[in-house]
């Protein structure tokens, strides 16, 4: 009968989230051109103005605005033309100070392309190289966390402008050839920073596959709409993205975003050997108490107090063999 009575703990649990959001009020990017809005169709009208529900490039304002999550929040972009994140972390601290003056408590960071284009310049990307912006990259994230309030963080990975074919380039683009591979390992980084740091992550690098210049290079997957001007060409070529790319940018941006505005959410929900394991998102600065109840008329008692890792959290609770027990998810 044990198989059975475990069986019915894992699918008679009810689980109840009664938690409250945290509720930004100031927004701000660290970025470089991408994100300031350099755009080869119509100057500059990106995915930032997208995001802030402005219209451009004879297109009307997209539904994916920020204030269609928090209606109140202030926008802010401060990202710089040409910066690479050894400037954001140390090189020029006005960059910094420009965001920590506005006081954030959610950002944006989508920095490093600069960088990698730098490093790949001779062709070749060192371990040097990688870790030299693996420690800037670190150093932003702390320095945002300095200050007061505490911001939530979203990092934000690199496209591949070449869909994983650089090293087919012909001449003149020789200097372009290490690229894809450094974006793989690039990105990876930038997710594991995440991970380690208690960031969210935007992945962009997936959703460009395929619509980027591989086409010239012998990618058969190619497709529709181009997300860089095209075709593959000296006088045509160019790093940023166009307005389709932008608005894709945009778009899986504001999806991590509005999850985000879901939090605290259930993740997951796990049951073995008489234990229910419970998995949910939470931001920075954010504590929960865990209550359980295995008769509503008595109430809820509480498990666990003070709990909140950014960005998972997870909390393990016996269950007896009566097979029924409910929980919250619930703010001091």
């Amino acid at each position: 009968m044990q198989p059975f009575a475990r069986w019915c703990v894992l699918f008679t649990t009810v689980f109840v989230v009664h938690a409250t959001a945290r509720d930004y009020q100031v927004f701000d990017v660290v970025g470089d051109s991408i994100s300031a809005g350099v755009n080869p169709e119509c100057g500059g009208y990106g995915w930032v103005n997208m995001l802030f529900g402005e219209s451009g490039c004879c297109l009307p304002a997209t539904t994916n605005a920020l204030t269609n999550l928090w209606p109140a929040i202030t926008r802010h972009n401060s990202a710089a033309g040409g910066s690479k994140a050894r400037d954001w972390a140390w090189a020029q601290t006005n960059l910094m100070q420009t965001v920590s003056n506005h006081h954030p408590d959610l950002v944006v960071v989508f920095i490093g392309g600069n960088d990698g284009l730098e490093y790949a310049q001779d062709g070749v990307y060192t371990e040097a190289e990688r870790e030299e912006y693996r420690t800037n990259l670190i150093s932003i994230v702390q320095q945002l966390r300095n200050n007061n309030p505490i911001p939530d963080i979203v990092l934000v990975n690199y496209y591949d402008l070449f869909d994983g074919f650089s090293t087919n380039l012909p001449s003149p683009y020789e200097g372009y050839r290490v690229l894809s591979p450094a974006v793989t390992g690039g990105n990876a980084m930038i997710e594991g920073i995440a991970e380690s740091n208690g960031c969210f992550f935007a992945d962009i690098h997936s959703p460009f596959m395929h619509h980027a210049y591989g086409e010239a290079l012998g990618d058969t997957q190619h497709l529709s709409p181009a997300y860089v001007r095209m075709p593959l060409t000296p006088s045509t070529f160019d790093i940023h993205p166009v307005t389709a790319g932008h608005a894709a940018i945009c778009e899986h941006i504001y999806r991590v975003l509005a999850e985000l505005k879901e939090i605290p959410k259930v993740t997951g929900i796990q049951g073995a050997d008489g234990q229910i394991m419970v998995h949910w998102r939470s931001g920075i600065g954010q504590s929960y108490v865990i209550r359980q109840s295995t008769d509503l008329r008595n109430g809820f008692s509480a498990l666990a107090t003070n709990m909140g890792t950014p960005t998972r959290n997870t909390y393990t609770s016996a269950v007896e063999s009566a097979g029924r027990a409910f929980f919250r998810v619930e703010t001091p």
